[in-house]
């Protein structure tokens, strides 16, 4: 055996302990999933091939859709939130002020609870009782009633968004602020030479220079809020009247509760599809701006 061959040999014995795993715990079960979504299955009965019927399905699913369009609806408020958030934080952990290290602590903190944790404590808040929400509402006298954060269909969805961009804000911080501390000090010094104002140099200096590292961040936003499930079903359920529902949280309904297995699985497959559509549009938008 050659060298250039024994290294290939040893190269692949190091990958396949997790090309295993790969393949084990992620491409079969995701390839059986494909597969299922053309069956109609409860789960225990035999498998009956429906071929892309449960797809046809979906398409006329008018609650399948309303949940599809509240996934939209989160996008845009939770990924706008973040980003915002989370830019304009980085900024201020960015400076060099004593104790920075503490601040930065406390603004991931919410980032490693979990989310049903998060989704619990956001309940008590929004408490039409006791919530801290309706209390300080009510101190400031914006508001002589509760709110209704779980149960109004108008604010319902907006309720699950706020808790999500609080848990998640500082870990979009801290991947903006890597970005920021790549950018050369001199180019702020040789602007702050030319009397160029602070808004003048975020402009100029600080969007150019962590474009890439915006992409990447409202990518991952995205792909994290059409995937979203856990501070939905704990927060509000769905409800009120199915005005928070989103994809996953139908889903679960319709396989493990109505054990409709093949249909469930098919409202998976379209959300992956729409998840590979935001990285391919990611990998195009990088390419043409950078």
């Amino acid at each position: 055996m050659t060298k250039a061959r024994n290294d290939v040999v040893v190269a692949y014995s190091f990958l396949a302990p997790a090309l295993f795993v790969y393949v084990a715990f992620m491409l079969y079960p995701f390839l059986s999933g494909i597969v299922l979504s053309l069956y109609s299955w409860n789960g225990v009965s035999p498998r009956r091939f429906l071929g892309l019927e449960n797809y046809v399905r979906l398409a006329s699913d008018s609650r399948f859709l309303a949940a599809l369009w509240h996934n939209v609806l989160y996008a845009v408020g939770s990924v706008a939130g973040k980003i915002v958030l989370g830019f304009i934080f980085a900024l201020l952990l960015n400076a060099r002020i004593r104790g920075m290290s503490i601040y930065r602590t406390l603004y991931f903190t919410p980032v490693v609870m979990s989310f049903v944790a998060v989704g619990l404590l956001w309940r008590w808040i929004y408490n039409p009782v006791f919530g801290l929400f309706d209390f300080l509402l009510q101190s400031a006298g914006l508001t002589h009633k509760p709110v209704g954060w779980m149960s109004d269909p108008r604010i319902a969805l907006w309720s699950v968004v706020l808790a999500d961009i609080w848990k998640w804000t500082g870990y979009h911080t801290v991947i903006f602020l890597a970005g920021l501390q790549t950018i050369p000090l001199e180019l702020y010094e040789a602007a702050v030479v030319d009397g160029a104002s602070f808004l003048r140099r975020v402009v100029n200096i600080t969007l150019p220079g962590i474009r890439q590292i915006s992409i990447i961040n409202i990518t991952i936003a995205l792909m994290g809020a059409f995937s979203v499930f856990d501070p939905v079903y704990v927060i509000t359920g769905g409800g009120p009247y199915n005005s928070s529902e989103v994809v996953l949280t139908y889903m679960y309904l319709r396989t493990f509760q109505q054990q409709e297995l093949g249909y469930g699985t098919a409202m998976v497959v379209v959300l992956f599809a729409v998840v590979i559509l935001i990285s391919l549009w990611q990998q195009r938008f990088t390419r043409e701006r950078l």
